[in-house]
């Protein structure tokens, strides 16, 4: 085993095979050494190397029945544990997904919102826009104390009340907030703090528009408003050629039509 631990032991990476081979050798040969000095001294029987690595050995078969490695060893790693006969457990690879904001059908209007909290300050924005993908209107606002559940719902209500007074009659809703958006559809029971909101909410939106759940990566510019909503007093509406500097390049990703990765 001398060749298993010509690095040393912090310099090994834990999170692959060889990783682990190398620091269960280390911790279970000394485990194994207190464990037949003490049935040496105590019951009599004498201490044999070749029975204590043998033990090690199976310890750390054992262990690797169950171990996940994170990272793929290097080859000189992988000859390393063939010659120890360890079959060599493959990584999993997680492949993410790429995602982008969709336009909503011809005609029509989409809002979308996201809440944030931040030591319990809560904040909010959104977006309208058309099939062009054309902003209508957006805004930032920040909302005091709560939490996240607040800050989404909050962040709903406004969106929804701006439409309202705007004349502006949405068909779709999107938030990247599940727990919201199942709260909202009757799926799950709201807590008391979010109920009102979400009722007045069912108010507000037009009995035609759906609310559906998307990923933050597709959400990008209604989570840079909503963060931008935490320097805000109050509520604070923008076009397309007034948006707060931060969101600038959330906007310019989608009119470049470049995806966002979402990772596994």
């Amino acid at each position: 085993m001398p060749s298993l631990h010509a690095n040393s032991l912090d310099k090994i990476n834990p999170s692959s095979q060889f990783g682990m081979v190398s620091t269960s050798i280390a911790a279970l040969t000394l485990w194994h050494i207190w464990l037949s000095r003490n049935s040496a001294i105590f019951a009599g029987t004498s201490m044999s190397w070749i029975c204590i690595r043998n033990q090690v050995i199976q310890g750390v078969h054992n262990l690797s029945i169950s171990f996940n490695p994170k990272i793929q060893d290097s080859y000189i790693n992988q000859l390393r544990l063939n010659h120890l006969s360890f079959n060599q457990i493959p990584v999993v690879v997680q492949n993410g997904t790429w995602t982008n904001w969709q336009v909503p059908p011809y005609g029509s209007l989409k809002l979308n919102t996201d809440g944030s909290c931040i030591d319990n300050a809560c904040a909010g924005g959104g977006v309208i826009r058309d099939h062009t993908g054309m902003i209508i209107l957006a805004f930032s606002s920040s909302f005091g104390i709560g939490n996240s559940a607040e800050a989404e719902a909050k962040s709903m209500h406004s969106g929804l009340r701006l439409c309202s007074e705007r004349g502006l009659s949405i068909s779709l809703m999107e938030l990247d907030s599940l727990f919201l958006v199942n709260c909202f559809n009757d799926l799950w029971d709201p807590p008391w703090a979010i109920e009102y909101s979400l009722r007045d909410c069912k108010n507000l939106i037009p009995s035609h528009a759906s609310v559906s759940h998307v990923f933050r990566e597709a959400n990008g510019l209604a989570d840079r408003l909503a963060a931008h909503g935490h320097t805000c007093q109050g509520i604070f509406t923008f076009e397309w050629d007034s948006l707060p500097t931060t969101c600038h390049a959330a906007y310019q990703a989608y009119l470049l039509g470049q995806p966002q990765y979402r990772p596994p």
